[in-house]
């Protein structure tokens, strides 16, 4: 029958240098998809994975702080996958919409991250700085390319913010109805992929001085 000190060097042995740490990570986001985020806990993390139900607490003060920790992995995530289409011999415009594109695949592959990055769950974000930062960033890469279009008389001479702000939130709309399946309840007039590039294009469209025909569905 093994012992408490044996239980503890199990520990030791299967998550050394972190690796505890990106396991409960993992099995958090396993556990948001299965129950829900309003179901998750540390001590359920700390049974899945073996380890005695006070391990977690030696990475995460509590629940806030790991959902917090995996939303600022996510929103790195996401400003990755972006920033990685940027070039700069692109127009602003084709880097929209390589960029745009690419935000939400994120977000439909991505549910759960992607609810936890704008959702409700985290509470008193300001006291996560890292979070802050790493939303942050990934917004500046969309205004960026914004200011860019301005300087360069593509798009329309208007407050970067604003113009951002409502880029975003169309782009936002369409996710969240794309990850809450509302789409899928109505007959759509193209496939999902052709949706989202429109998405991008139509969004493009009211930022352009001289806005480029669009090609057909088919």
């Amino acid at each position: 029958m093994s012992g408490p000190d044996q239980h503890q060097s199990a520990e030791t042995s299967s998550y050394h240098h972190g690796n505890l740490r990106e396991a409960l990570l993992q099995e958090a986001i396993l556990c948001i998809r299965r129950e829900g985020v309003e179901n998750l806990s540390l001590r359920a993390l700390a049974r899945n994975i073996g380890v005695s139900q006070t391990a977690p607490y030696r990475h995460f003060t509590d629940k806030n702080a790991l959902l917090a920790e995996l939303a600022t992995q996510a929103f790195n995530e996401l400003a990755d996958s972006t920033a990685a289409l940027i070039r700069p011999q692109q127009s602003a415009a084709a880097n929209m919409q390589l960029a745009g594109e690419a935000y939400l695949r994120y977000a439909l592959q991505n549910p759960e991250k992607y609810r936890l990055m704008f959702g409700s769950a985290i509470v008193q974000r300001d006291q996560y700085p890292a979070l802050v930062q790493a939303g942050n960033r990934g917004f500046s890469i969309l205004l960026q390319l914004i200011e860019q279009g301005i300087s360069s008389g593509e798009f329309i001479a208007h407050s970067p913010l604003l113009l951002a702000n409502a880029c975003w939130s169309n782009i936002h709309g369409f996710a969240l109805l794309s990850i809450d399946d509302l789409f899928a309840r109505r007959p759509l007039p193209a496939s999902i992929d052709i949706m989202l590039q429109r998405q991008i294009q139509f969004t493009l469209r009211s930022l352009q001085q001289q806005p480029q025909p669009l090609p057909g569905l088919n």
